[in-house]
């Protein structure tokens, strides 16, 4: 089978590799598509993870085998894969915080283990990293999953309430499901931040109120949000940019006892002054990936058409142009979205 393997040093390597075969309790999944995340951006630029490995752990397609004693599946099962390993047994996942597992990342597919960006990927646990496809979700929608689920993941974990005013920053692919999830779920009014005009777009689209481009406000952005939202601002900010001047800004614009949820992981080091959190009592929460519960919730959000997709697929490329245009053109188009490969 065809596999793009990173060996490190800012190169993908295409390797012809044997079929794998699955053990008791795995799968073989033949990959449709794989999503190209902002994680895989940065191990491919930034060397975040050792080499080798076959990248790519936003999976869809078909069940190819099954190893001796999965259940509730068989060959020819369209599926997704994931979401985040777990072990089952360690304080996190006995407590309800699978994405927290001591073992997570050394069982999750295209961060430890080889991933989705092959013709073949083989599922370590079945039971657990296998979920069936509403026969009505393509697999271009289903791609999308694992950036609806980590977003619903975040907003489930943060301190929103129905009738909240929400401030986003950064509209791609989980800050526009954000958006959507926000508006889903109640609140009274989204402001989005976004300083790519497509993205800004699409932000109006799925149903923000307000869309700007913060680099346009300058310092008037936190004194403009008071006055839009009652003389106190945001009752939530969501960073979504992973960017650092993108997480200090939303530190800034809640209202006093107001939070900021951290989505976007950036890697930059991040300027703070604590005594401005403490002295307007600003709760910081941060939140990692996402629950089995969580990605079938997506799903069934999918088929019942209540979540919007038209836009967020930018694109599909070949297997062989992953580095090019994929790695390459999605650091060069910020108006890019979401670039999935077929293998």
């Amino acid at each position: 089978m065809k596999a793009a393997v990173y060996v490190g040093d800012k190169t993908i390597r295409m390797e012809e590799r044997p079929l794998p075969a699955p053990g008791p309790g795995e799968a073989v999944v033949e990959i449709a598509l794989c999503g190209i995340c902002g994680t895989d951006l940065h191990i491919y630029f930034e060397g975040m993870l050792p080499p080798p490995f076959v990248p790519g752990h936003e999976n869809v397609g078909t069940v190819y085998a099954l190893g001796e004693g999965v259940e509730g599946f068989a060959v020819g099962d369209r599926v997704a894969a994931g979401p985040p390993g777990s072990c089952g047994r360690c304080y996190y996942c006995l407590h309800g915080r699978p994405s927290l597992c001591v073992d997570g990342f050394e069982q999750t597919n295209g961060l430890r283990r080889d991933g989705g960006m092959a013709e073949y990927m083989l599922v370590k646990d079945a039971r657990q990293m296998l979920y069936r496809l509403p026969d009505n979700v393509s697999f271009e929608d289903a791609v999308l999953t694992d950036t609806m689920a980590t977003a619903l993941r975040g907003l489930a974990q943060s301190a929103f309430r129905v009738g909240d005013n929400v401030v986003v920053s950064g509209a791609g692919p989980i800050g526009l499901s954000i958006i959507q999830f926000l508006k889903l779920g109640g609140a009274r009014h989204v402001t989005a931040l976004e300083v790519v005009p497509e993205k800004r777009r699409l932000a109006a689209a799925m149903g923000a109120d307000v869309v700007l481009d913060p680099d346009d406000m300058a310092e008037d952005l936190a004194a403009w949000l008071v006055e839009l939202y009652g003389g106190v601002g945001p009752d939530l900010v969501v960073e979504c940019a992973g960017k650092a001047r993108s997480l200090e800004l939303c530190l800034r614009l809640p209202r006093a006892g107001g939070q900021v949820l951290n989505l976007g992981a950036g890697g930059e080091p991040v300027t703070v002054v604590p005594a401005m959190l403490a002295l307007r009592e600003i709760s910081l929460v941060s939140s990692l990936a996402y629950t089995a519960d969580e990605a079938k919730l997506c799903l069934d959000y999918l088929a019942s058409g209540r979540f919007c997709t038209e836009g967020l697929l930018s694109d599909v490329i070949p297997l062989e142009e992953l580095v090019e245009r994929g790695f390459e053109r999605l650091v060069a188009d910020r108006s890019l979205v979401k670039v999935a490969v077929a293998p």
